[in-house]
């Protein structure tokens, strides 16, 4: 088959898309991208992916990487749909335009690739799946790798943006031949949502090549004890804080090495925090790397780190990529009792320990009992390296892709799509 997978993103912050588009490669399919450019660092980090991935087709926009022309057009455009639809204007045309400044030409692009089968990942490719599908008679498909209807917090100021999420995904989702999910309870939310099929379930889990060769008693990381955390962007809302005051009130004394490029002011303000403690010489920033390097590195550390706040609904649901990260690794995960960890919790055992969210005592608790007892974190890192190898991996996870696209290729009869 030819296949076409479509996102806003740049492809070194979507190792999602990546994987997949690999193993279609590797099962003998024709694989085109079309992805956003938006960022001078992105576009860099892109290269390696673009080189392997085949025919990739990136859009530009926003002011670093659209010329100036582009960019202001794409900037009045969607600026004036959102004051329209705010208005009230149900056009699905200006409802696209008002989500991403990027779904336009996202869409024009998409539709000059002839493909059998086009996935969209995350909201603003969808309209571009859908409308390329309907041009060259073909299906498309979508994967949800987060609820993005609950992205933002329930409040007066997202209103908006959760009304063009909703008209959206309400319009094309009952079209998709399949849809996919990142976590069970994602998929729940979807399929109560909008009254569609339960999605497949595909984790974020990552290739056995990533692994170390064999689980290690504790991390190699120095000074140590330590804990690790990783993202794209180091900032609020992920317990972080939380982190930290437990770091300075732990008996073993554990450093916490973050992983990513901080917020704006946000380096600043966890040092401070660090500083009042009397721990800043035990919080490590540490430079973003590639992302198939990640597990490598992250089991030089004693102990992973996911301290979700559950600020938004799908910050409840979702199932974050670095605890397959770390198990893959061989690293145990310290995790916040937020549904989607408590779901998972009973099928990692001592591989995951949970701990309320906010709660000092309780994670200061839980890293103690670790780093002072060396053999229950060796049979706890020995655990979480098993489950890497036998169940949370992408060799695993990727045969659902595969039989997914055998559905997607003999689905006929593609739905029409109205006009506004």
């Amino acid at each position: 088959m030819r296949v076409c997978l479509i996102s806003p993103g740049h492809l070194s912050t979507n190792p999602r898309l990546v994987k997949e588009a690999r193993a279609l490669r590797a099962a003998g399919h024709t694989v085109y991208v079309v992805c956003g450019r938006f960022k001078r660092w992105g576009t860099e980090n892109d290269k390696p992916f673009a080189a392997e991935l085949g025919t990739v087709t990136s859009v530009p926009f926003g002011p670093s990487e659209a010329s100036r022309r582009t960019y202001l057009r794409q900037s009045i455009i969607r600026h004036a749909a959102r004051v329209l639809v705010g208005l009230g204007l149900k056009s699905h045309s200006f409802v696209e335009a008002a989500h991403s400044p990027v779904v336009r030409d996202l869409a024009a692009a998409a539709r000059t690739v002839r493909a059998d089968l086009y996935i969209a990942h995350y909201v603003a490719a969808l309209p571009a799946a859908a409308h390329a599908a309907a041009r060259h008679g073909a299906a498309y498909a979508f994967d949800a790798e987060d609820f993005h209807l609950g992205d933002l917090p329930d409040a007066p100021e997202h209103a908006l943006e959760k009304r063009i999420i909703h008209a959206i995904e309400s319009r094309y989702l009952p079209g998709t031949a399949y849809m996919t999910a990142a976590s069970p309870l994602i998929a729940e939310a979807y399929a109560e949502t909008y009254d569609v099929s339960l999605p497949t379930v595909i984790l974020n889990v990552f290739p056995k090549a990533n692994a170390p060769t064999a689980p290690t008693r504790r991390g190699s990381a120095e000074p140590g004890p330590s804990v690790y955390w990783f993202s794209q962007t180091i900032g609020p809302g992920r317990g972080l804080e939380t982190a930290v005051e437990a770091v300075a009130q732990a008996q073993s004394r554990p450093h916490l090495y973050l992983r990513g490029t901080p917020a704006a002011g946000y380096e600043a303000y966890l040092s401070s925090l660090a500083t009042r403690a009397r721990v800043a010489d035990r919080l490590h920033f540490l430079d973003c790397v590639p992302p198939d390097e990640l597990e490598r590195l992250g089991a030089s550390y004693d102990l992973g780190y996911s301290g979700e706040t559950g600020f938004s609904q799908n910050n409840l649901l979702a199932l974050g990529n670095k605890l397959f990260s770390y198990l893959l690794g061989g690293v145990p995960t310290l995790a916040t009792d937020i549904p989607a960890h408590r779901q998972l919790a009973p099928q990692l055992g001592e591989a995951m320990t949970l701990f309320p969210i906010g709660d000092v005592a309780a994670l200061t608790a839980a890293m103690d009992r670790f780093f002072l007892d060396p053999q229950r974190l060796a049979t706890a890192r020995a655990h979480a390296w098993r489950l890497g190898q036998t169940r949370f991996n992408w060799d695993v996870e990727q045969v659902k892709v595969e039989s997914l696209i055998n559905l997607a290729a003999v689905r006929s009869n593609q739905p029409h799509l109205g006009g506004d």
